[in-house]
């Protein structure tokens, strides 16, 4: 699942996404953190379905909030209702689940970027 949306996002924010984090060294923006947040499988009586729904975290950094609100509407326009199969993996169908403004300073940490964090429900066969 992770590389089906790694190439559904590739035309977003530069073709700049990242999982879990992004490299320190990573100067340009905007860019995309994805984070998958949960991945509950499905079962019957004869065991996994192969049916899994994933919660993935996208947040979208930028210099400026017109440019976050840009590139999270590039992330909606990419994934939202997507029904295909991509790098061998079959997506049933992606849905936006809750999208907001978040702070982007963890820990004390002080940055002049925006962050807009959308959550999708991805689901997809194992």
């Amino acid at each position: 699942m992770q590389e089906a949306l790694t190439s559904i996002l590739s035309g977003v924010a530069g073709g700049r996404r990242h999982w879990v984090r992004a490299p320190q060294s990573l100067s340009t923006r905007p860019y995309i953190v994805l984070n998958r947040v949960s991945g509950n499988r499905d079962y019957h009586t004869a065991g996994a379905s192969g049916y899994v729904r994933s919660r993935v975290q996208c947040d979208v950094y930028a210099e400026t909030y017109g440019s976050a609100q840009t590139t999270a509407r590039a992330v909606r326009d990419a994934v939202s209702g997507f029904v295909g199969t991509v790098d061998g993996t079959q997506i049933q169908f992606i849905t936006i689940e809750s999208e907001r403004d978040l702070p982007v300073d963890d820990a004390g940490d002080v940055t002049n970027l925006f962050r807009i964090s959308i959550d999708l429900m991805v689901h997809h066969d194992e």
